[in-house]
């Protein structure tokens, strides 16, 4: 019953045929399941290992005999949020190994070493006087509860143990090991750890490294090397006999068109063909589109080598209900950001709107009406200004402020207590709909930058989220697209003081074009 139980947890849609050497094959996901078991055996950790194909779907499960069948979430229960103390070992693999895979790309690697250094109260973590990381909130992104980009049931992880996957250079995968009993985050970056389960990760990433200089250690963000792993891969060895719960099955690609959009090669998701909106026309839509496009095109990426790269990012248009009007993703953009571009058009929209606060008061949350935030349709809000509302010091990374109006104190907050972005979805985790009652927030939302309102003759129209090559560029590339549908300048979130500080609008690069 268990294993039925997280074999439905993990199940993903059909997979596409794709070249041999852009996916794994089911003897590969064998080597890899059998290669980590052998490094976890060599430290002494019995474990649950996952293989991910490149869109975070499962290829394969391995419970090692006497692995823990449940982890602790570090804060526990009363401290997280979540009202879980622990969780399925399984489930956490898994969300380790999809992180590595979809926070990847051909131009980056990132692990769940990566993402902790990222997601954080400061960046980098531990230094006071800096705001969050540049993906704070990611975590409650790709959940299996969205109507986008369901993958897994706790999101992205930010607990070491989880790898990207690669065959001739190609992102093909992620490996995830969980074991030790805790999931949780680095909290002392500036300490090595060398954690069992990363070693075990990294002996099952063995023959499916990524190229040497795009790992994430060979990354700067503002300036400062980013996080991949604090261990070598353990050494082989003879695994312990444990249980396959799921696969070994080969890998595979979610159908997409290769399209070419403003001159820019691409590809579009069929389940999102450009059309009209109830303001928008299909024509407003594709210009949006277009115009970001080619802004991609201009704009010199942040987390990608070879360095003087071109970003790469997935874009979305969004209607007044929240329904997709129109996607772009460039080639070889990260995976995450499918879900996420559509999260911060929703979440600017949603914030913009005139019944806004009367939403949050309708499904419960109207003790995050507070501050005297208006949210009455008055303000244009981008996802930038709401993350800067909702991070655990305001203004953001000063020690000793209380709470942004839509974040948990520091006492209480963590990357599984976000506050109002995770109240939002709690209630629909394990249902085919992460906010049920509020179809604009059908995948939850976003807390930092690239999502921006879209309006036409001063009426609130939709909004475009762009998401995957670092949040500035994001920003950028998102303001380009709404070149003709702007916000009234008065409106725009940059002319509101809430506290005595000035929200922000967008943000962004110095010299960002090549």
């Amino acid at each position: 019953m268990l294993i039925a139980a997280i074999a439905s947890l993990l199940a993903a849609p059909p997979h596409t045929v794709c070249a041999a050497d852009e996916a794994l094959t089911a003897d590969e996901v064998s080597r890899i399941l059998a290669q980590a078991a052998a490094g976890a055996a060599s430290v002494g950790l019995s474990a649950n290992i996952s293989v991910v194909d490149a869109e975070g779907r499962s290829l394969g499960l391995l419970r090692m005999d006497g692995a823990p069948s449940l982890t602790r979430f570090q804060p526990v229960e009363g401290a997280n949020g979540l009202g879980l103390e622990t969780v399925d070992t399984g489930v956490a693999a898994f969300a380790k190994a999809a992180s590595g895979a979809l926070l990847s790309s051909g131009g980056n690697a990132f692990s769940t070493r990566t993402a902790s250094f990222i997601v954080q109260e400061h960046f980098p973590p531990g230094i006071d006087f800096t705001s969050g990381g540049p993906l704070f909130g990611v975590q409650f992104s790709s959940v299996r509860c969205s109507d986008v980009n369901p993958v897994s049931p706790l999101g992205l992880a930010a607990d070491p143990g989880g790898f990207p996957l690669y065959k001739n250079g190609r992102l093909v995968g992620g490996v995830g090991v969980e074991g030790d009993g805790t999931y949780a985050l680095d909290r002392r970056p500036d300490l090595v750890d060398v954690p069992r389960e990363e070693q075990a990760a990294r002996a099952g990433q063995r023959g499916f490294e990524p190229p040497e200089i795009i790992r994430a250690d060979h990354i700067l963000a503002d300036g400062i090397r980013l996080a991949y792993t604090d261990t070598d891969a353990a050494a082989a060895g003879a695994a312990r006999p444990g249980l396959i719960l799921d696969g070994p099955r080969a890998g595979g690609q979610a159908p997409r068109t290769d399209v070419t959009l403003g001159g820019v090669a691409g590809q579009a998701d069929p389940r999102y063909p450009t059309r009209a909106g109830q303001v928008l026309s299909a024509g407003d839509v594709n210009t949006i589109l277009t115009q970001a496009a080619q802004q991609t095109g201009r704009t010199r990426a942040a987390i990608r080598q070879p360095l003087g790269s071109s970003a790469r990012v997935s874009i979305a248009v969004v209607d007044l209900g929240g329904d997709v009007l129109g996607f772009f993703q460039n080639a070889d953009a990260p995976r995450f950001g499918i879900d996420v571009s559509v999260q911060k058009g929703r979440t600017a929209l949603f914030f913009s709107s005139a019944d806004a606060a009367a939403a949050l008061g309708r499904l419960g949350l109207g003790r995050y009406l507070r501050d005297g935030v208006p949210l009455d349709g008055s303000v244009a809000y981008t996802s930038r200004a709401v993350g800067f509302l909702a991070q655990p010091f305001f203004p953001p990374g000063i020690p000793d402020t209380s709470e942004g109006p839509f974040s948990q104190p520091i006492g209480t907050w963590s990357i599984f207590n976000t506050g109002l972005q995770l109240d939002l979805i709690k209630g629909g985790l394990l249902t085919s709909n992460c906010v049920p009652g509020e179809p604009r927030l059908r995948n939850g939302i976003t807390i930092f930058p690239g999502g921006i309102p879209l309006y036409k003759g001063g009426r609130l129209a939709g909004a475009i989220g762009i998401s995957g090559d670092g949040v500035d560029q994001d920003d950028l590339i998102a303001a380009a697209g709404t070149a003709g549908f702007e916000a009234p300048p008065e409106r725009r979130s940059d002319q509101l003081v809430i506290r005595g500080v000035r929200l922000p609008y967008v943000k962004t690069p110095r010299h960002p074009e090549l």
